[in-house]
């Protein structure tokens, strides 16, 4: 069985596969959650179903968290809080965005590394973001070269960055960007909708090299031969391990573990404290049903509907018509 996760998600069920195949599951990353449900969208009891772990704690276990952002107080004391005795045999995967300043950074990672036996990392969008702050000794650097420095910052904590084998489950890493092809559905017209550009902060406060722009495919490619590197050692997962998770900050499919900015959990956009870090696996089993989550709940009681660009009425009165 292999199952992909991605950050801050929710989970979509795929068609069981021929019984001679393994299983798969694709979990991927959206930052943003629904609204509370209003009239005319079926209600439904949000649960989070962890998998269930043996009481006397063998097998490995994994545990899933992302958008940390603990350059916010609330959200490192949190970090602060976790246990290190409950958790001192634990994998943690942290699927990006963890803190905007390199000091933030680097003091969540050395936290999370002493509290979990394991912490595999991957750095999502603010790992690319200047900093508002200097590197220590130096400049304020490129996106590429700040990605370098938290790299390097994991190598020094023992945080991996690449793919590796724990007690027979495969974790694999890997690098990717966003980019507007993957957005194959119509445009919304006739409403003032802010430009991407506009809207998103990475086209402002990410320095890339000359050959490499946000409004090209040349970021997605880039990421994604940075993979290349890796490759060796993903095969000999493949060979090896039956069981593989793999995550990054842009798959196609998600489940939702963000611990979200202080302002988002007040507003129960997304993100918790009460149930994070997430197991998704425990003793050689992945949990049976991913983490539910507003989107994921929505489109399996309800059609997809990409040709419908009217905005429903409680999105469409905070934009003004052309």
């Amino acid at each position: 069985m292999a199952q992909f996760f991605y950050s801050a998600c929710a989970c979509l069920q795929l068609p069981p596969r021929h019984p001679g195949t393994p299983s798969s599951s694709l979990y991927s990353s959206q930052l943003g959650s629904a609204p509370q449900r209003r009239i005319g969208i079926k209600q439904a009891v949000v649960t989070r179903p962890q998998v269930e772990t043996d009481g006397c704690g063998t097998g490995t276990r994994v545990f899933v968290v992302s958008d940390l952002h603990t350059d916010y107080s609330e959200n490192m004391c949190w970090v602060k809080s976790l246990s290190s005795r409950t958790h001192d045999n634990d994998v943690l995967v942290v699927a990006g965005d963890v803190a905007e300043t390199y000091t933030n950074f680097l003091l969540t990672m050395s936290i999370l590394k002493d509290k979990f036996r394991h912490v595999f990392f991957f750095a999502g969008l603010r790992g690319s973001w200047q900093s508002p702050s200097p590197i220590p000794r130096g400049l304020p650097l490129g996106s590429l070269d700040k990605l370098d420095k938290l790299l390097d910052a994991c190598l020094k904590l023992g945080v991996e960055t690449k793919p590796g084998i724990i007690d027979g489950l495969g974790v694999i890493p890997l690098y990717s960007w966003y980019h507007e092809s993957f957005d194959g559905e119509r445009d919304i017209t006739g409403i003032r909708i802010p430009s991407l550009e506009m809207a998103c902060k990475d086209f402002h406060v990410c320095k890339w090299p000359d050959d490499l722009k946000n409004g090209g495919t040349s970021l997605a490619l880039y990421f994604d031969s940075l993979n290349d590197e890796n490759w060796y050692i993903v095969e000999d997962i493949l060979r090896r391990c039956s069981h593989i998770i793999s995550f990054s900050h842009f798959v196609p499919r998600y489940v939702q573990a963000p611990l979200a900015y202080p302002r988002e959990r007040k507003r129960r956009m997304n993100g918790g404290e009460d149930w994070l870090p997430f197991c998704i696996y425990s003793s050689g089993n992945f949990a049976e049903r991913v983490s539910p989550c507003y989107w994921s709940d929505y489109y399996s009681v309800n059609p997809r509907t990409p040709e419908v660009t009217q905005l429903a009425p409680w999105v469409s009165r905070f934009y003004t018509k052309v």
